[in-house]
């Protein structure tokens, strides 16, 4: 590379997140294509220039030229220097389409994004759905742009794994991710009415008053005896819940790309998901679709799908789908951008 790359990898600092993954699994795929440096709180990637409270006015790790990638929209990081080239990856809009959020709010986040994107030398999305939300919000000109998807963070970690202690040997769906409200969570109550399953959430809670109604929605149909909330898990617990479910669930209303589905289709498993934002391109032709939220239909379409996984024994299309979503693949495709980028200078 003619000039030093640098990787914001800010967000390490918040493990058990979307962003923590893919600031981790990305960092290390493109490392081992190309030295590139780290701007990270931690050794998780190395080698690394440390973060400093300052460094959201004034950021400017080299002199000369060099490439920037900013890894999400909402970085605060961004070189001051007119000889950096910058890559900015656009996870989502989520904060733009947030009920919750005033209007002046929304517009304050579209004005500091659309000031980033004006800057940006290349646009990256996570997704296609990603690129059609952001052409349609903002004004992207002629900058140079492409859909480079995630990957899948299962590689290392073996898949002989005990039955969860959380699940005593019950059958069991399961999902993970924030518990906030755009993850729709408080829907899967309804997949117990009326069988012996358990229901496992894995997931931070961000929002408390969240939290309670999905209780509360658990309560209301006599089954809070059986949602499990597991709380932040490790990779290897998170892997055991992923092999042992029946089925994954995820009704997310609000996803620039959904690691999750990857991560269970990888394993063969059947995912059951909303039909909004990316989760049709990311789930493909072999995952299950709610039509809508309808108690007795969300339990059709499980029935109907466990059955359909079953006679036709998806688990190999199902994996064989989830390989498109492969970190060294997106990795290549990174390096690319910042090898024709350098070799501008």
């Amino acid at each position: 590379m003619k000039v030093p790359v640098f990787f914001d990898a800010e967000r390490l600092k918040y493990p058990n997140t979307g962003l923590y993954h893919f600031c981790l699994q990305l960092g290390q795929a493109i490392s081992k294509r190309c030295h590139i440096r780290f701007f990270s709180p931690n050794d998780a990637l190395s080698p690394r220039i440390s973060i400093h409270f300052w460094n959201k006015w004034w950021l400017k790790p080299v002199p000369g030229p060099f490439i920037w990638h900013a890894t999400h929209q909402d970085t605060e990081y961004f070189p001051i220097s007119s000889q950096a080239t910058i890559v900015l990856t656009i996870q989502d809009l989520n904060y733009l389409h947030d009920a919750r959020k005033s209007e002046a709010k929304k517009q304050r986040f579209k004005d500091q994004l659309q000031a980033k994107i004006n800057r940006a030398d290349y646009l990256v999305f996570i997704s296609e759905y990603t690129q059609r939300d952001v052409q349609a919000n903002f004004v992207l000109g002629d900058t140079p742009q492409e859909v480079i998807p995630n990957g899948c963070n299962w590689s290392t970690i073996s898949t002989d794994v005990s039955y969860p202690a959380l699940a005593a040997g019950r059958p069991y769906l399961f999902t993970i991710g924030t518990i906030a409200e755009k993850k729709n969570f408080h829907v899967l109550p309804r997949l117990l009415v009326g069988n012996d399953r358990l229901l496992i959430i894995a997931g931070i809670s961000q929002q408390a008053q969240y939290l309670e109604q999905i209780k509360q929605e658990a309560k209301d149909l006599g089954v809070l005896d059986r949602v499990i909330f597991a709380g932040a898990v490790s990779e290897e617990d998170k892997m055991a819940l992923y092999v042992h479910c029946e089925a994954f669930v995820f009704p997310s209303l609000a996803e620039g790309f959904g690691l999750p589905v990857v991560e269970a289709m990888h394993l063969g498993k059947p995912v059951f998901l909303s039909q909004f934002t990316s989760l049709p391109e990311v789930g493909g032709p072999d995952a299950y679709y709610f039509t809508d939220f309808d108690g007795a239909s969300m339990r059709d379409t499980l029935v109907n799908g466990l059955n359909d996984y079953r006679e036709y024994d998806k688990k190999h299309s199902i994996q064989e789908w989830s390989k498109r979503f492969d970190w060294s693949v997106a990795a290549a495709s990174y390096v690319d951008v910042y090898t024709r980028l350098a070799e501008r200078k």
